[in-house]
């Protein structure tokens, strides 16, 4: 079904554009101007019926779109109603002057809207490609645009109109590629609003290119690309694809830092202020626009990007600290975390401002049985639930560590006359009940040896866990002479 949606959307979108331009070549004046105010018409009814009727997933972008448009086909209409019936060489007024950048705030909202849940899972993707994107802009003005207004004695404010038009296209094109590039299943959609914005940057450039100095009209063809970009626009809503733009799939590797991307966002800074360096040394005047407005728009884009990419080095940092201490199976803290805990701790009691600590060795009686008749994986699984029971029993500030295969080291802080004999029973306690992992009950205890140390003695951390050890292996002993039958794991 959604194969024949797509088809016929492509198809439909041949069609409509090729009879529009068709008809916008055959004919001239009037008519050829209301071939495009009919292809922003069109599109904006299409798309207005499908939102109308929830045919479209995820409305609310396109609901802008549907506005920028309608802002379109108004500054098409005023277009037409001037210079295609008052026969002015160009249309003017306020009317033209505000509905042409209210038609592409419209689609730079559409498409923030659109690319949000893709910048959600790729910030750092759509960053770059919206940086890039500025840059490439700034190249184009400085060396295509820029060169025809001054040629053409442009005033400084229709610069600054036209520049910004730019960028803020450029911007929204970064973005769409960034996401037509990391997704499959809304490829087709993205691809359709990309078209329509590339068609919509390159009719703007080619407007300050062609324009006439006298007239002011530009070249004739660049109306075939508003009529292909208008349509593109419904196409890409019309598109069954799009249901899957609120989906897209998660890219981590983009937000690495790394010395290329540093380099990268170093040399896009450098960009403008390199651009009017060499228009100086070329003894031409600082395109003092293009330096301020590029820089307004890339600075903070840039240190967004850079502060971005900090917090990433810095929560990559701190994963791997936390991996180096900590046990991957039960998520525990492994020996060496037992070691810094345990090395704080005892300096802390041999400073005399705690009251003593206690060191609990346990080791898990009959997980060997359990681990050798049922598997590796029944093992794991007592051992993560075993670890969860211990951690849950204890006091928050109490520490459990796995010190490796089936042995636990719990360390409790405060005075060993009280708390040594609660935390025994802790143990027990959490160990009590048979454990269900896997289809397979087992009951599950533990061999516990302690070692404690009071305020003020100096004990070291490897002599109280050898102590414990020798406590634990002691009990275990003890279990085996007074148990009777399997030897206990």
């Amino acid at each position: 079904m959604q194969h024949r949606g797509s088809t016929g959307v492509n198809l439909g979108f041949v069609l409509l554009a090729g009879s529009l331009c068709l008809a916008y070549v055959l004919t001239d004046g009037v008519p050829r101007r209301a071939t495009v105010v009919l292809s922003s018409a069109l599109a904006a009814g299409v798309l207005t019926v499908g939102l109308l009727r929830r045919r479209v997933v995820r409305p609310g972008p396109w609901w802008f779109v549907v506005a920028a448009l309608v802002a379109l086909t108004a500054h098409n209409l005023q277009s037409l109603v001037q210079m295609g019936i008052e026969g002015k060489p160009a249309a003017t007024g306020l009317g033209p002057l505000l509905t042409l950048p209210l038609g592409y705030l419209g689609l730079l909202v559409a498409s923030v809207l659109i690319a949000f849940p893709y910048a959600r899972r790729d910030v750092g993707g759509i960053i770059d490609a919206v940086i890039i994107a500025l840059g490439a802009a700034s190249l184009i003005w400085a060396f295509l645009l820029h060169p025809a207004l001054t040629a053409q004695d442009a005033a400084t404010g229709e610069r600054l109109y036209r520049l910004m038009i730019i960028l803020l296209i450029s911007g929204i094109a970064g973005a769409v590629v960034r996401a037509t590039a990391t997704t499959r299943r809304a490829k087709p959609a993205l691809v359709y609003l990309l078209l329509a914005v590339t068609l919509t940057l390159a009719g703007n450039a080619a407007g300050v290119v062609t324009e006439d100095p006298v007239t002011g009209a530009g070249a004739w063809w660049i109306g075939l690309l508003w009529i292909l970009a208008y349509l593109a626009l419904g196409a890409s809503a019309a598109h069954p694809a799009h249901a899957h733009l609120a989906d897209p799939p998660v890219h981590s590797r983009s937000g690495r830092l790394t010395t290329r991307r540093l380099v990268f966002l170093g040399v896009v800074l450098a960009l403008n202020p390199l651009l009017a360096g060499g228009t100086e040394a070329w003894g031409h005047p600082v395109d003092w626009v293009l330096l301020t407005t590029a820089s307004v728009a890339l600075v903070p884009l840039v240190i967004l990007r850079i502060g971005q990419l900090a917090r990433l080095h810095a929560e990559a940092e701190h994963k791997l600290a936390h991996l180096a201490t900590h046990d991957q199976l039960t998520g525990l803290p492994n020996r060496r975390g037992l070691d810094e805990h345990l090395e704080l701790a005892l300096g802390r009691v041999r400073a005399g401002t705690s009251a003593g600590l206690v060191v609990l060795f346990c080791d898990l009686d009959g997980f060997k049985a359990v681990n050798d008749e049922h598997g590796h994986h029944v093992g794991d699984g007592l051992l993560a639930i075993a670890s969860s029971r211990l951690r849950g029993a204890l006091r928050a500030r109490d520490l459990v560590a796995r010190f490796g295969g089936d042995e636990f080291v719990v360390v409790v802080e405060g005075d060993p006359d009280l708390t040594e004999g609660e935390a025994r029973d802790r143990i027990r306690r959490a160990l009590a009940d048979p454990i269900h992992t896997h289809g397979i009950l087992s009951s599950v205890r533990a061999s516990v040896g302690s070692a404690s140390v009071r305020r003020g003695e100096d004990v070291s951390a490897s002599q109280l866990l050898s102590t414990a050890d020798g406590h634990m292996y002691a009990a275990k002993r003890a279990l085996r002479t007074s148990t009777p039958g399997p030897t206990p794991g």
